[in-house]
């Protein structure tokens, strides 16, 4: 009970316009990490100004700008974002040209409701995360878990493909979704694809020299770049490259789609089970937002620009508020205990607490260029001594899936908590 009333709280809280002091608060709570920002924004009484690396001011926000600001980078797309921000500097605006810039922005995410289909008009991304579905593909991202039975006191081999699990219940909870009247979009049509619609070799065999040609006639790479990356092995290309590049896409994507909330789905595994050569007696459950930002974000501009959209709109507390509905359906329904700050090392290290327990700002890429509310859910560990059996198993089939009732239990507390979210909204 004493998590729904914080969850109503912070619901009710995100109905209010923007302040200054509203603005302060969530750059203490969620943006600031380890006061790394604090020579880079500075607050006053009338104004929020990003200072560059010699401190002088190069972006102001000013009090009564903050309506049209937060409104902005709800509604437009990064291009016109960062055209904004070079334009704009620290010019004041006046109070009537917000005001008509403010009734020419077109909110894209009214909702009519509608009480047959609780969801009708709603607009939600998922992005199961990774592609791997095949020992070859899932070493290059790391992301699996494989026990071999001669080693272990086990029945048989354990062979987990985190992708797989994430597109299955993905693609389950998108069916949930749309019986309820909900537009859904997944980033991956199929569960060995990158959301480029193709599998990570493919896209290698067909796209890599072209990106890389591309991006080097813009002058976005240096020639030495381009020669290492054009020359590396799969493995070395998708650290030095693709990882990020891929999920810069995603989020791209996803933007284009203006959803009214994304669900980035993941399965984790023990930190501190580290090399992963046996099962592990922990188990936690936790979700991530945004925040956590540190110095060094602020030498690229879309770093900045993502900042501002993060620190002017209600994003964070909406992600929040959704986070904490899912840690909860995930303690309920899978029976797993929450994670705290000392769960993992990264907890402790990357990460600030929010306001519910399991849910964490961190500076996670997608989580910073998503423009949207969003829970990255983080359900359960898949080298669990328990988990690994039941993760094999493939004894239900669920809109056509094959798959097992964890993967049912884990879209399910989305669902659940996607249908308590909107209500209160």
């Amino acid at each position: 009970m004493k998590h729904l009333l914080v969850l109503l709280c912070l619901a009710f809280k995100i109905s209010f316009s923007q302040t200054i002091q509203q603005c302060k608060h969530r750059f203490d709570r969620y943006l600031n990490f380890n006061s790394s920002l604090n020579d880079f924004v500075k607050f006053e009484e009338d104004a929020i100004y990003l200072l560059d690396k010699t401190g002088a001011k190069e972006f102001a926000i000013y009090k009564h700008e903050l309506s049209f600001i937060s409104s902005f980078f709800e509604n437009t797309s990064y291009l016109f974002q960062e055209s904004f921000f070079l334009e704009k500097g620290i010019q004041k605006f006046l109070a009537r040209k917000c005001d008509s810039l403010f009734i020419n922005l077109k909110d894209k995410k009214s909702i009519i409701s509608n009480n047959s289909l609780p969801l009708k008009g709603y607009r939600i991304a998922i992005d199961p995360g990774h592609f791997g579905t095949n020992l070859k593909d899932a070493k290059i991202e790391y992301k699996y878990v494989y026990f071999i039975k001669d080693t272990l006191n086990i029945n048989d081999s354990v062979k987990i493909f985190e992708s797989e699990l994430n597109f299955n219940t993905a693609f389950i909870l998108k069916k949930m979704l749309e019986e309820k009247g909900a537009t859904v979009f997944l980033t991956r049509t199929q569960k060995n694809f990158t959301s480029f619609n193709c599998n990570y070799s493919d896209w290698i065999n067909t796209n890599k020299l072209r990106v890389l040609d591309s991006l080097k006639n813009k002058n976005l790479i240096s020639d030495e770049h381009y020669f290492k990356l054009k020359n590396t092995d799969e493995h070395d290309f998708f650290r030095d490259f693709f990882r990020d590049f891929e999920l810069l896409h995603r989020s791209q994507i996803i933007n284009e789609f203006k959803p009214h909330l994304s669900i980035i789905i993941h399965f984790n595994v023990d930190e501190k089970n580290q090399l992963w050569l046996k099962p592990s007696k922990n188990n936690y459950t936790m979700a991530f937002i945004g925040g956590a930002f540190v110095a060094d974000n602020f030498d690229k501009i879309e770093n900045k620009i993502n900042f501002l959209r993060l620190l002017c709109t209600n994003q964070l507390s909406k992600s929040e508020t959704i986070s904490g509905l899912t840690v909860i359906n995930f303690h309920k329904n899978l029976n797993i205990p929450i994670a705290n700050k000392n769960s993992a090392i990264y907890l402790n290290d990357k990460c600030l607490t929010t306001n519910l327990p399991g849910v964490f700002s961190r500076n996670l890429l997608l989580c910073r260029t998503v423009n949207s509310p969003l829970v990255y859910g983080e359900s359960l560990y898949q080298d669990n001594e328990f988990e690994i059996t039941e993760l094999m198993k493939n004894d239900k089939e669920i809109f056509g899936i094959k798959t097992n009732s964890r993967v049912f239990l884990v879209a399910k507390s989305y669902f659940d908590a996607i249908s308590t979210y909107f209500k209160i909204k």
